[in-house]
């Protein structure tokens, strides 16, 4: 039996040394390996010696299965066709200079690549002809004769992998046809990931690019809000996050807080049943901070996630703060006219200071409150007050916000009735742990009007309703 291995003790045909240098096998410490026409066995010894935990062989000759065992005793070796592959699964598999034996060559690599882990690699060492055509051709060996692919004829037989052609091989004496080394794997589903901020065109460049090349776009905020209308099933802490205090314009702080509580994982997965087990992508946004976390999430349920980042076109926006500061300056400039009245004005309404409260809300610490009041004149009152769980705050600074539909019912000839202010709570108060809420309105802070009425819905979920 002539040797073809090459060892430090024992010279065969094969440059083998050279080889394993070529295959570039990727690190294989923790992981299982395959070898399919092992040899002597001398790759299955460097998995084992590159930290593998398991290491086969499987060849038909039974002489160098048995000289196997005896130089990589660690190892395991099988005296057998690849017609019975082990069954796995396996994270490296090695078919060197072996597959052009095969009668059905795709057969062969279809049953290879599903002996492989979900992140497995098959290695593949075989002669590739020179043509532009996709097509087998048959070659004269010294000793027989074998069919070898074309480069476009590899396209074909791996398409439906990943794969990447390495580099050439080793050449051997008398070797008709070059070498080259190719690395498979699974293709994995591609989800593409639009996480910019809001503002930032992501809804334009889903649906210009992605729906255009028929690629599924899965809204993480139409997501959020089936959730929370009941029209789709989520796990039950992660609903009662996005139903908390939700808003449709203000999702961006709800996706915050979903991923703070460490629910962000969980959203993910809503996005994957929204999809499937295909290409698709994601139109949500997610603070920067959490972007390896929806990463990682997504190529651990089997995807290749893609990132797409761009700069924001048209004109710049402003920070919170810096928009916080300027309506806050322009409200201010609104409310001394308000307390003034309005030159030429006709008043259309008499009968004291009336009004209501439309909504109370629970932002992090701070109670915020809206309605709308005007005095026997029609002007906006100069002062608030809120009166709870038996302590009164008077409210001498409040936004003046745009009523029409309060202009329209009272016949006023302006719309700028409404209020909005916020006053700073107890972090452990809730809205239905409050007790009664009073507001008042008035222009002297010794005489204030009477309670505002407070809205149907709203009195219910103060009196202990649900938040």
């Amino acid at each position: 039996m002539a040797q073809y291995q090459s060892f430090p003790d024992a010279a065969g045909d094969s440059r083998t040394l050279e080889k394993l240098k070529a295959l570039n096998l990727p690190p294989l410490n923790g992981r299982t390996f395959l070898d399919v026409g092992c040899n002597e066995g001398f790759f299955c010894g460097y998995a084992h010696f590159d930290g593998a935990s398991r290491s086969v062989g499987l060849d038909r000759s039974r002489g160098f299965i048995a000289r196997a065992r005896c130089r990589f005793p660690q190892c395991e070796f099988a005296e057998r066709s690849w017609d019975q592959l082990p069954d796995g699964p396996f994270d490296v598999i090695l078919l060197a200079s072996a597959l052009h034996y095969a009668d059905d060559q795709p057969a062969l690599v279809r049953a290879l690549m599903s002996r492989l882990s979900p992140d497995g690699l098959l290695v593949l060492e075989m002669g590739i002809i020179s043509s532009p055509e996709a097509k087998w051709v048959k070659v004269k060996r010294g000793i027989d004769e074998r069919f070898f692919p074309s480069m476009p004829m590899v396209k074909e037989l791996l398409r439906g992998y990943a794969w990447k052609w390495i580099g050439p091989s080793i050449a051997q004496d008398g070797d008709p046809v070059p070498r080259h080394v190719i690395h498979v794997a699974r293709q994995r589903p591609t989800a593409y990931l639009l996480m910019q901020p809001p503002a930032y065109g992501k809804t334009t460049i889903a649906e210009g690019l992605f729906r255009r090349a028929d690629i599924p776009v899965v809204s993480g905020d139409d997501v959020i809000q089936r959730v929370v209308k009941g029209m789709r099933a989520a796990p039950e802490e992660l609903r009662a996050l996005l139903e908390a205090d939700y808003s449709p314009f203000r999702l961006d702080e709800t996706i915050r807080k979903v991923f703070a509580a460490g629910k962000g994982r969980s959203l993910v997965q809503l996005w994957i049943e929204e999809a499937g087990p295909a290409d698709f992508a994601v139109d949500a946004y997610v603070p920067s901070e959490w972007h390896d976390l929806v990463r990682s999430g997504l190529t651990d349920a089997g995807y290749m996630p893609v990132s797409l980042y761009w700069e924001r076109a048209g004109t710049s926006m402003q920070s919170a703060e810096a928009i916080t500061e300027r309506a806050d300056a322009y409200y201010a400039s609104l409310a001394d006219s308000a307390s003034q009245g309005f030159d030429g004005m006709p008043s259309t309404y008499s009968g004291g200071a009336r009004g209501f409260v439309d909504e109370v809300d629970m932002a992090a610490d701070r109670l915020r409150v809206r309605g709308w009041a005007v005095d026997e004149d029609g002007k906006v009152p100069r002062y608030l007050s809120v009166r709870i769980n038996g302590q009164t705050r008077m409210v001498d600074v409040f936004e003046h916000l745009l009523r029409h539909d309060v202009q329209k019912h009272l016949g006023l000839d302006h719309a700028l009735c409404g209020y909005s202010f916020t006053i700073p709570l107890d972090p452990a108060a809730s809205v239905g742990g409050l007790g009664a809420i009073e507001v008042r309105a008035g222009n002297d802070t010794e005489r204030m009007g009477p309670a505002l009425p407070i809205a149907g819905s709203l009195a219910k979920r103060l009196a202990g309703g649900r938040r």
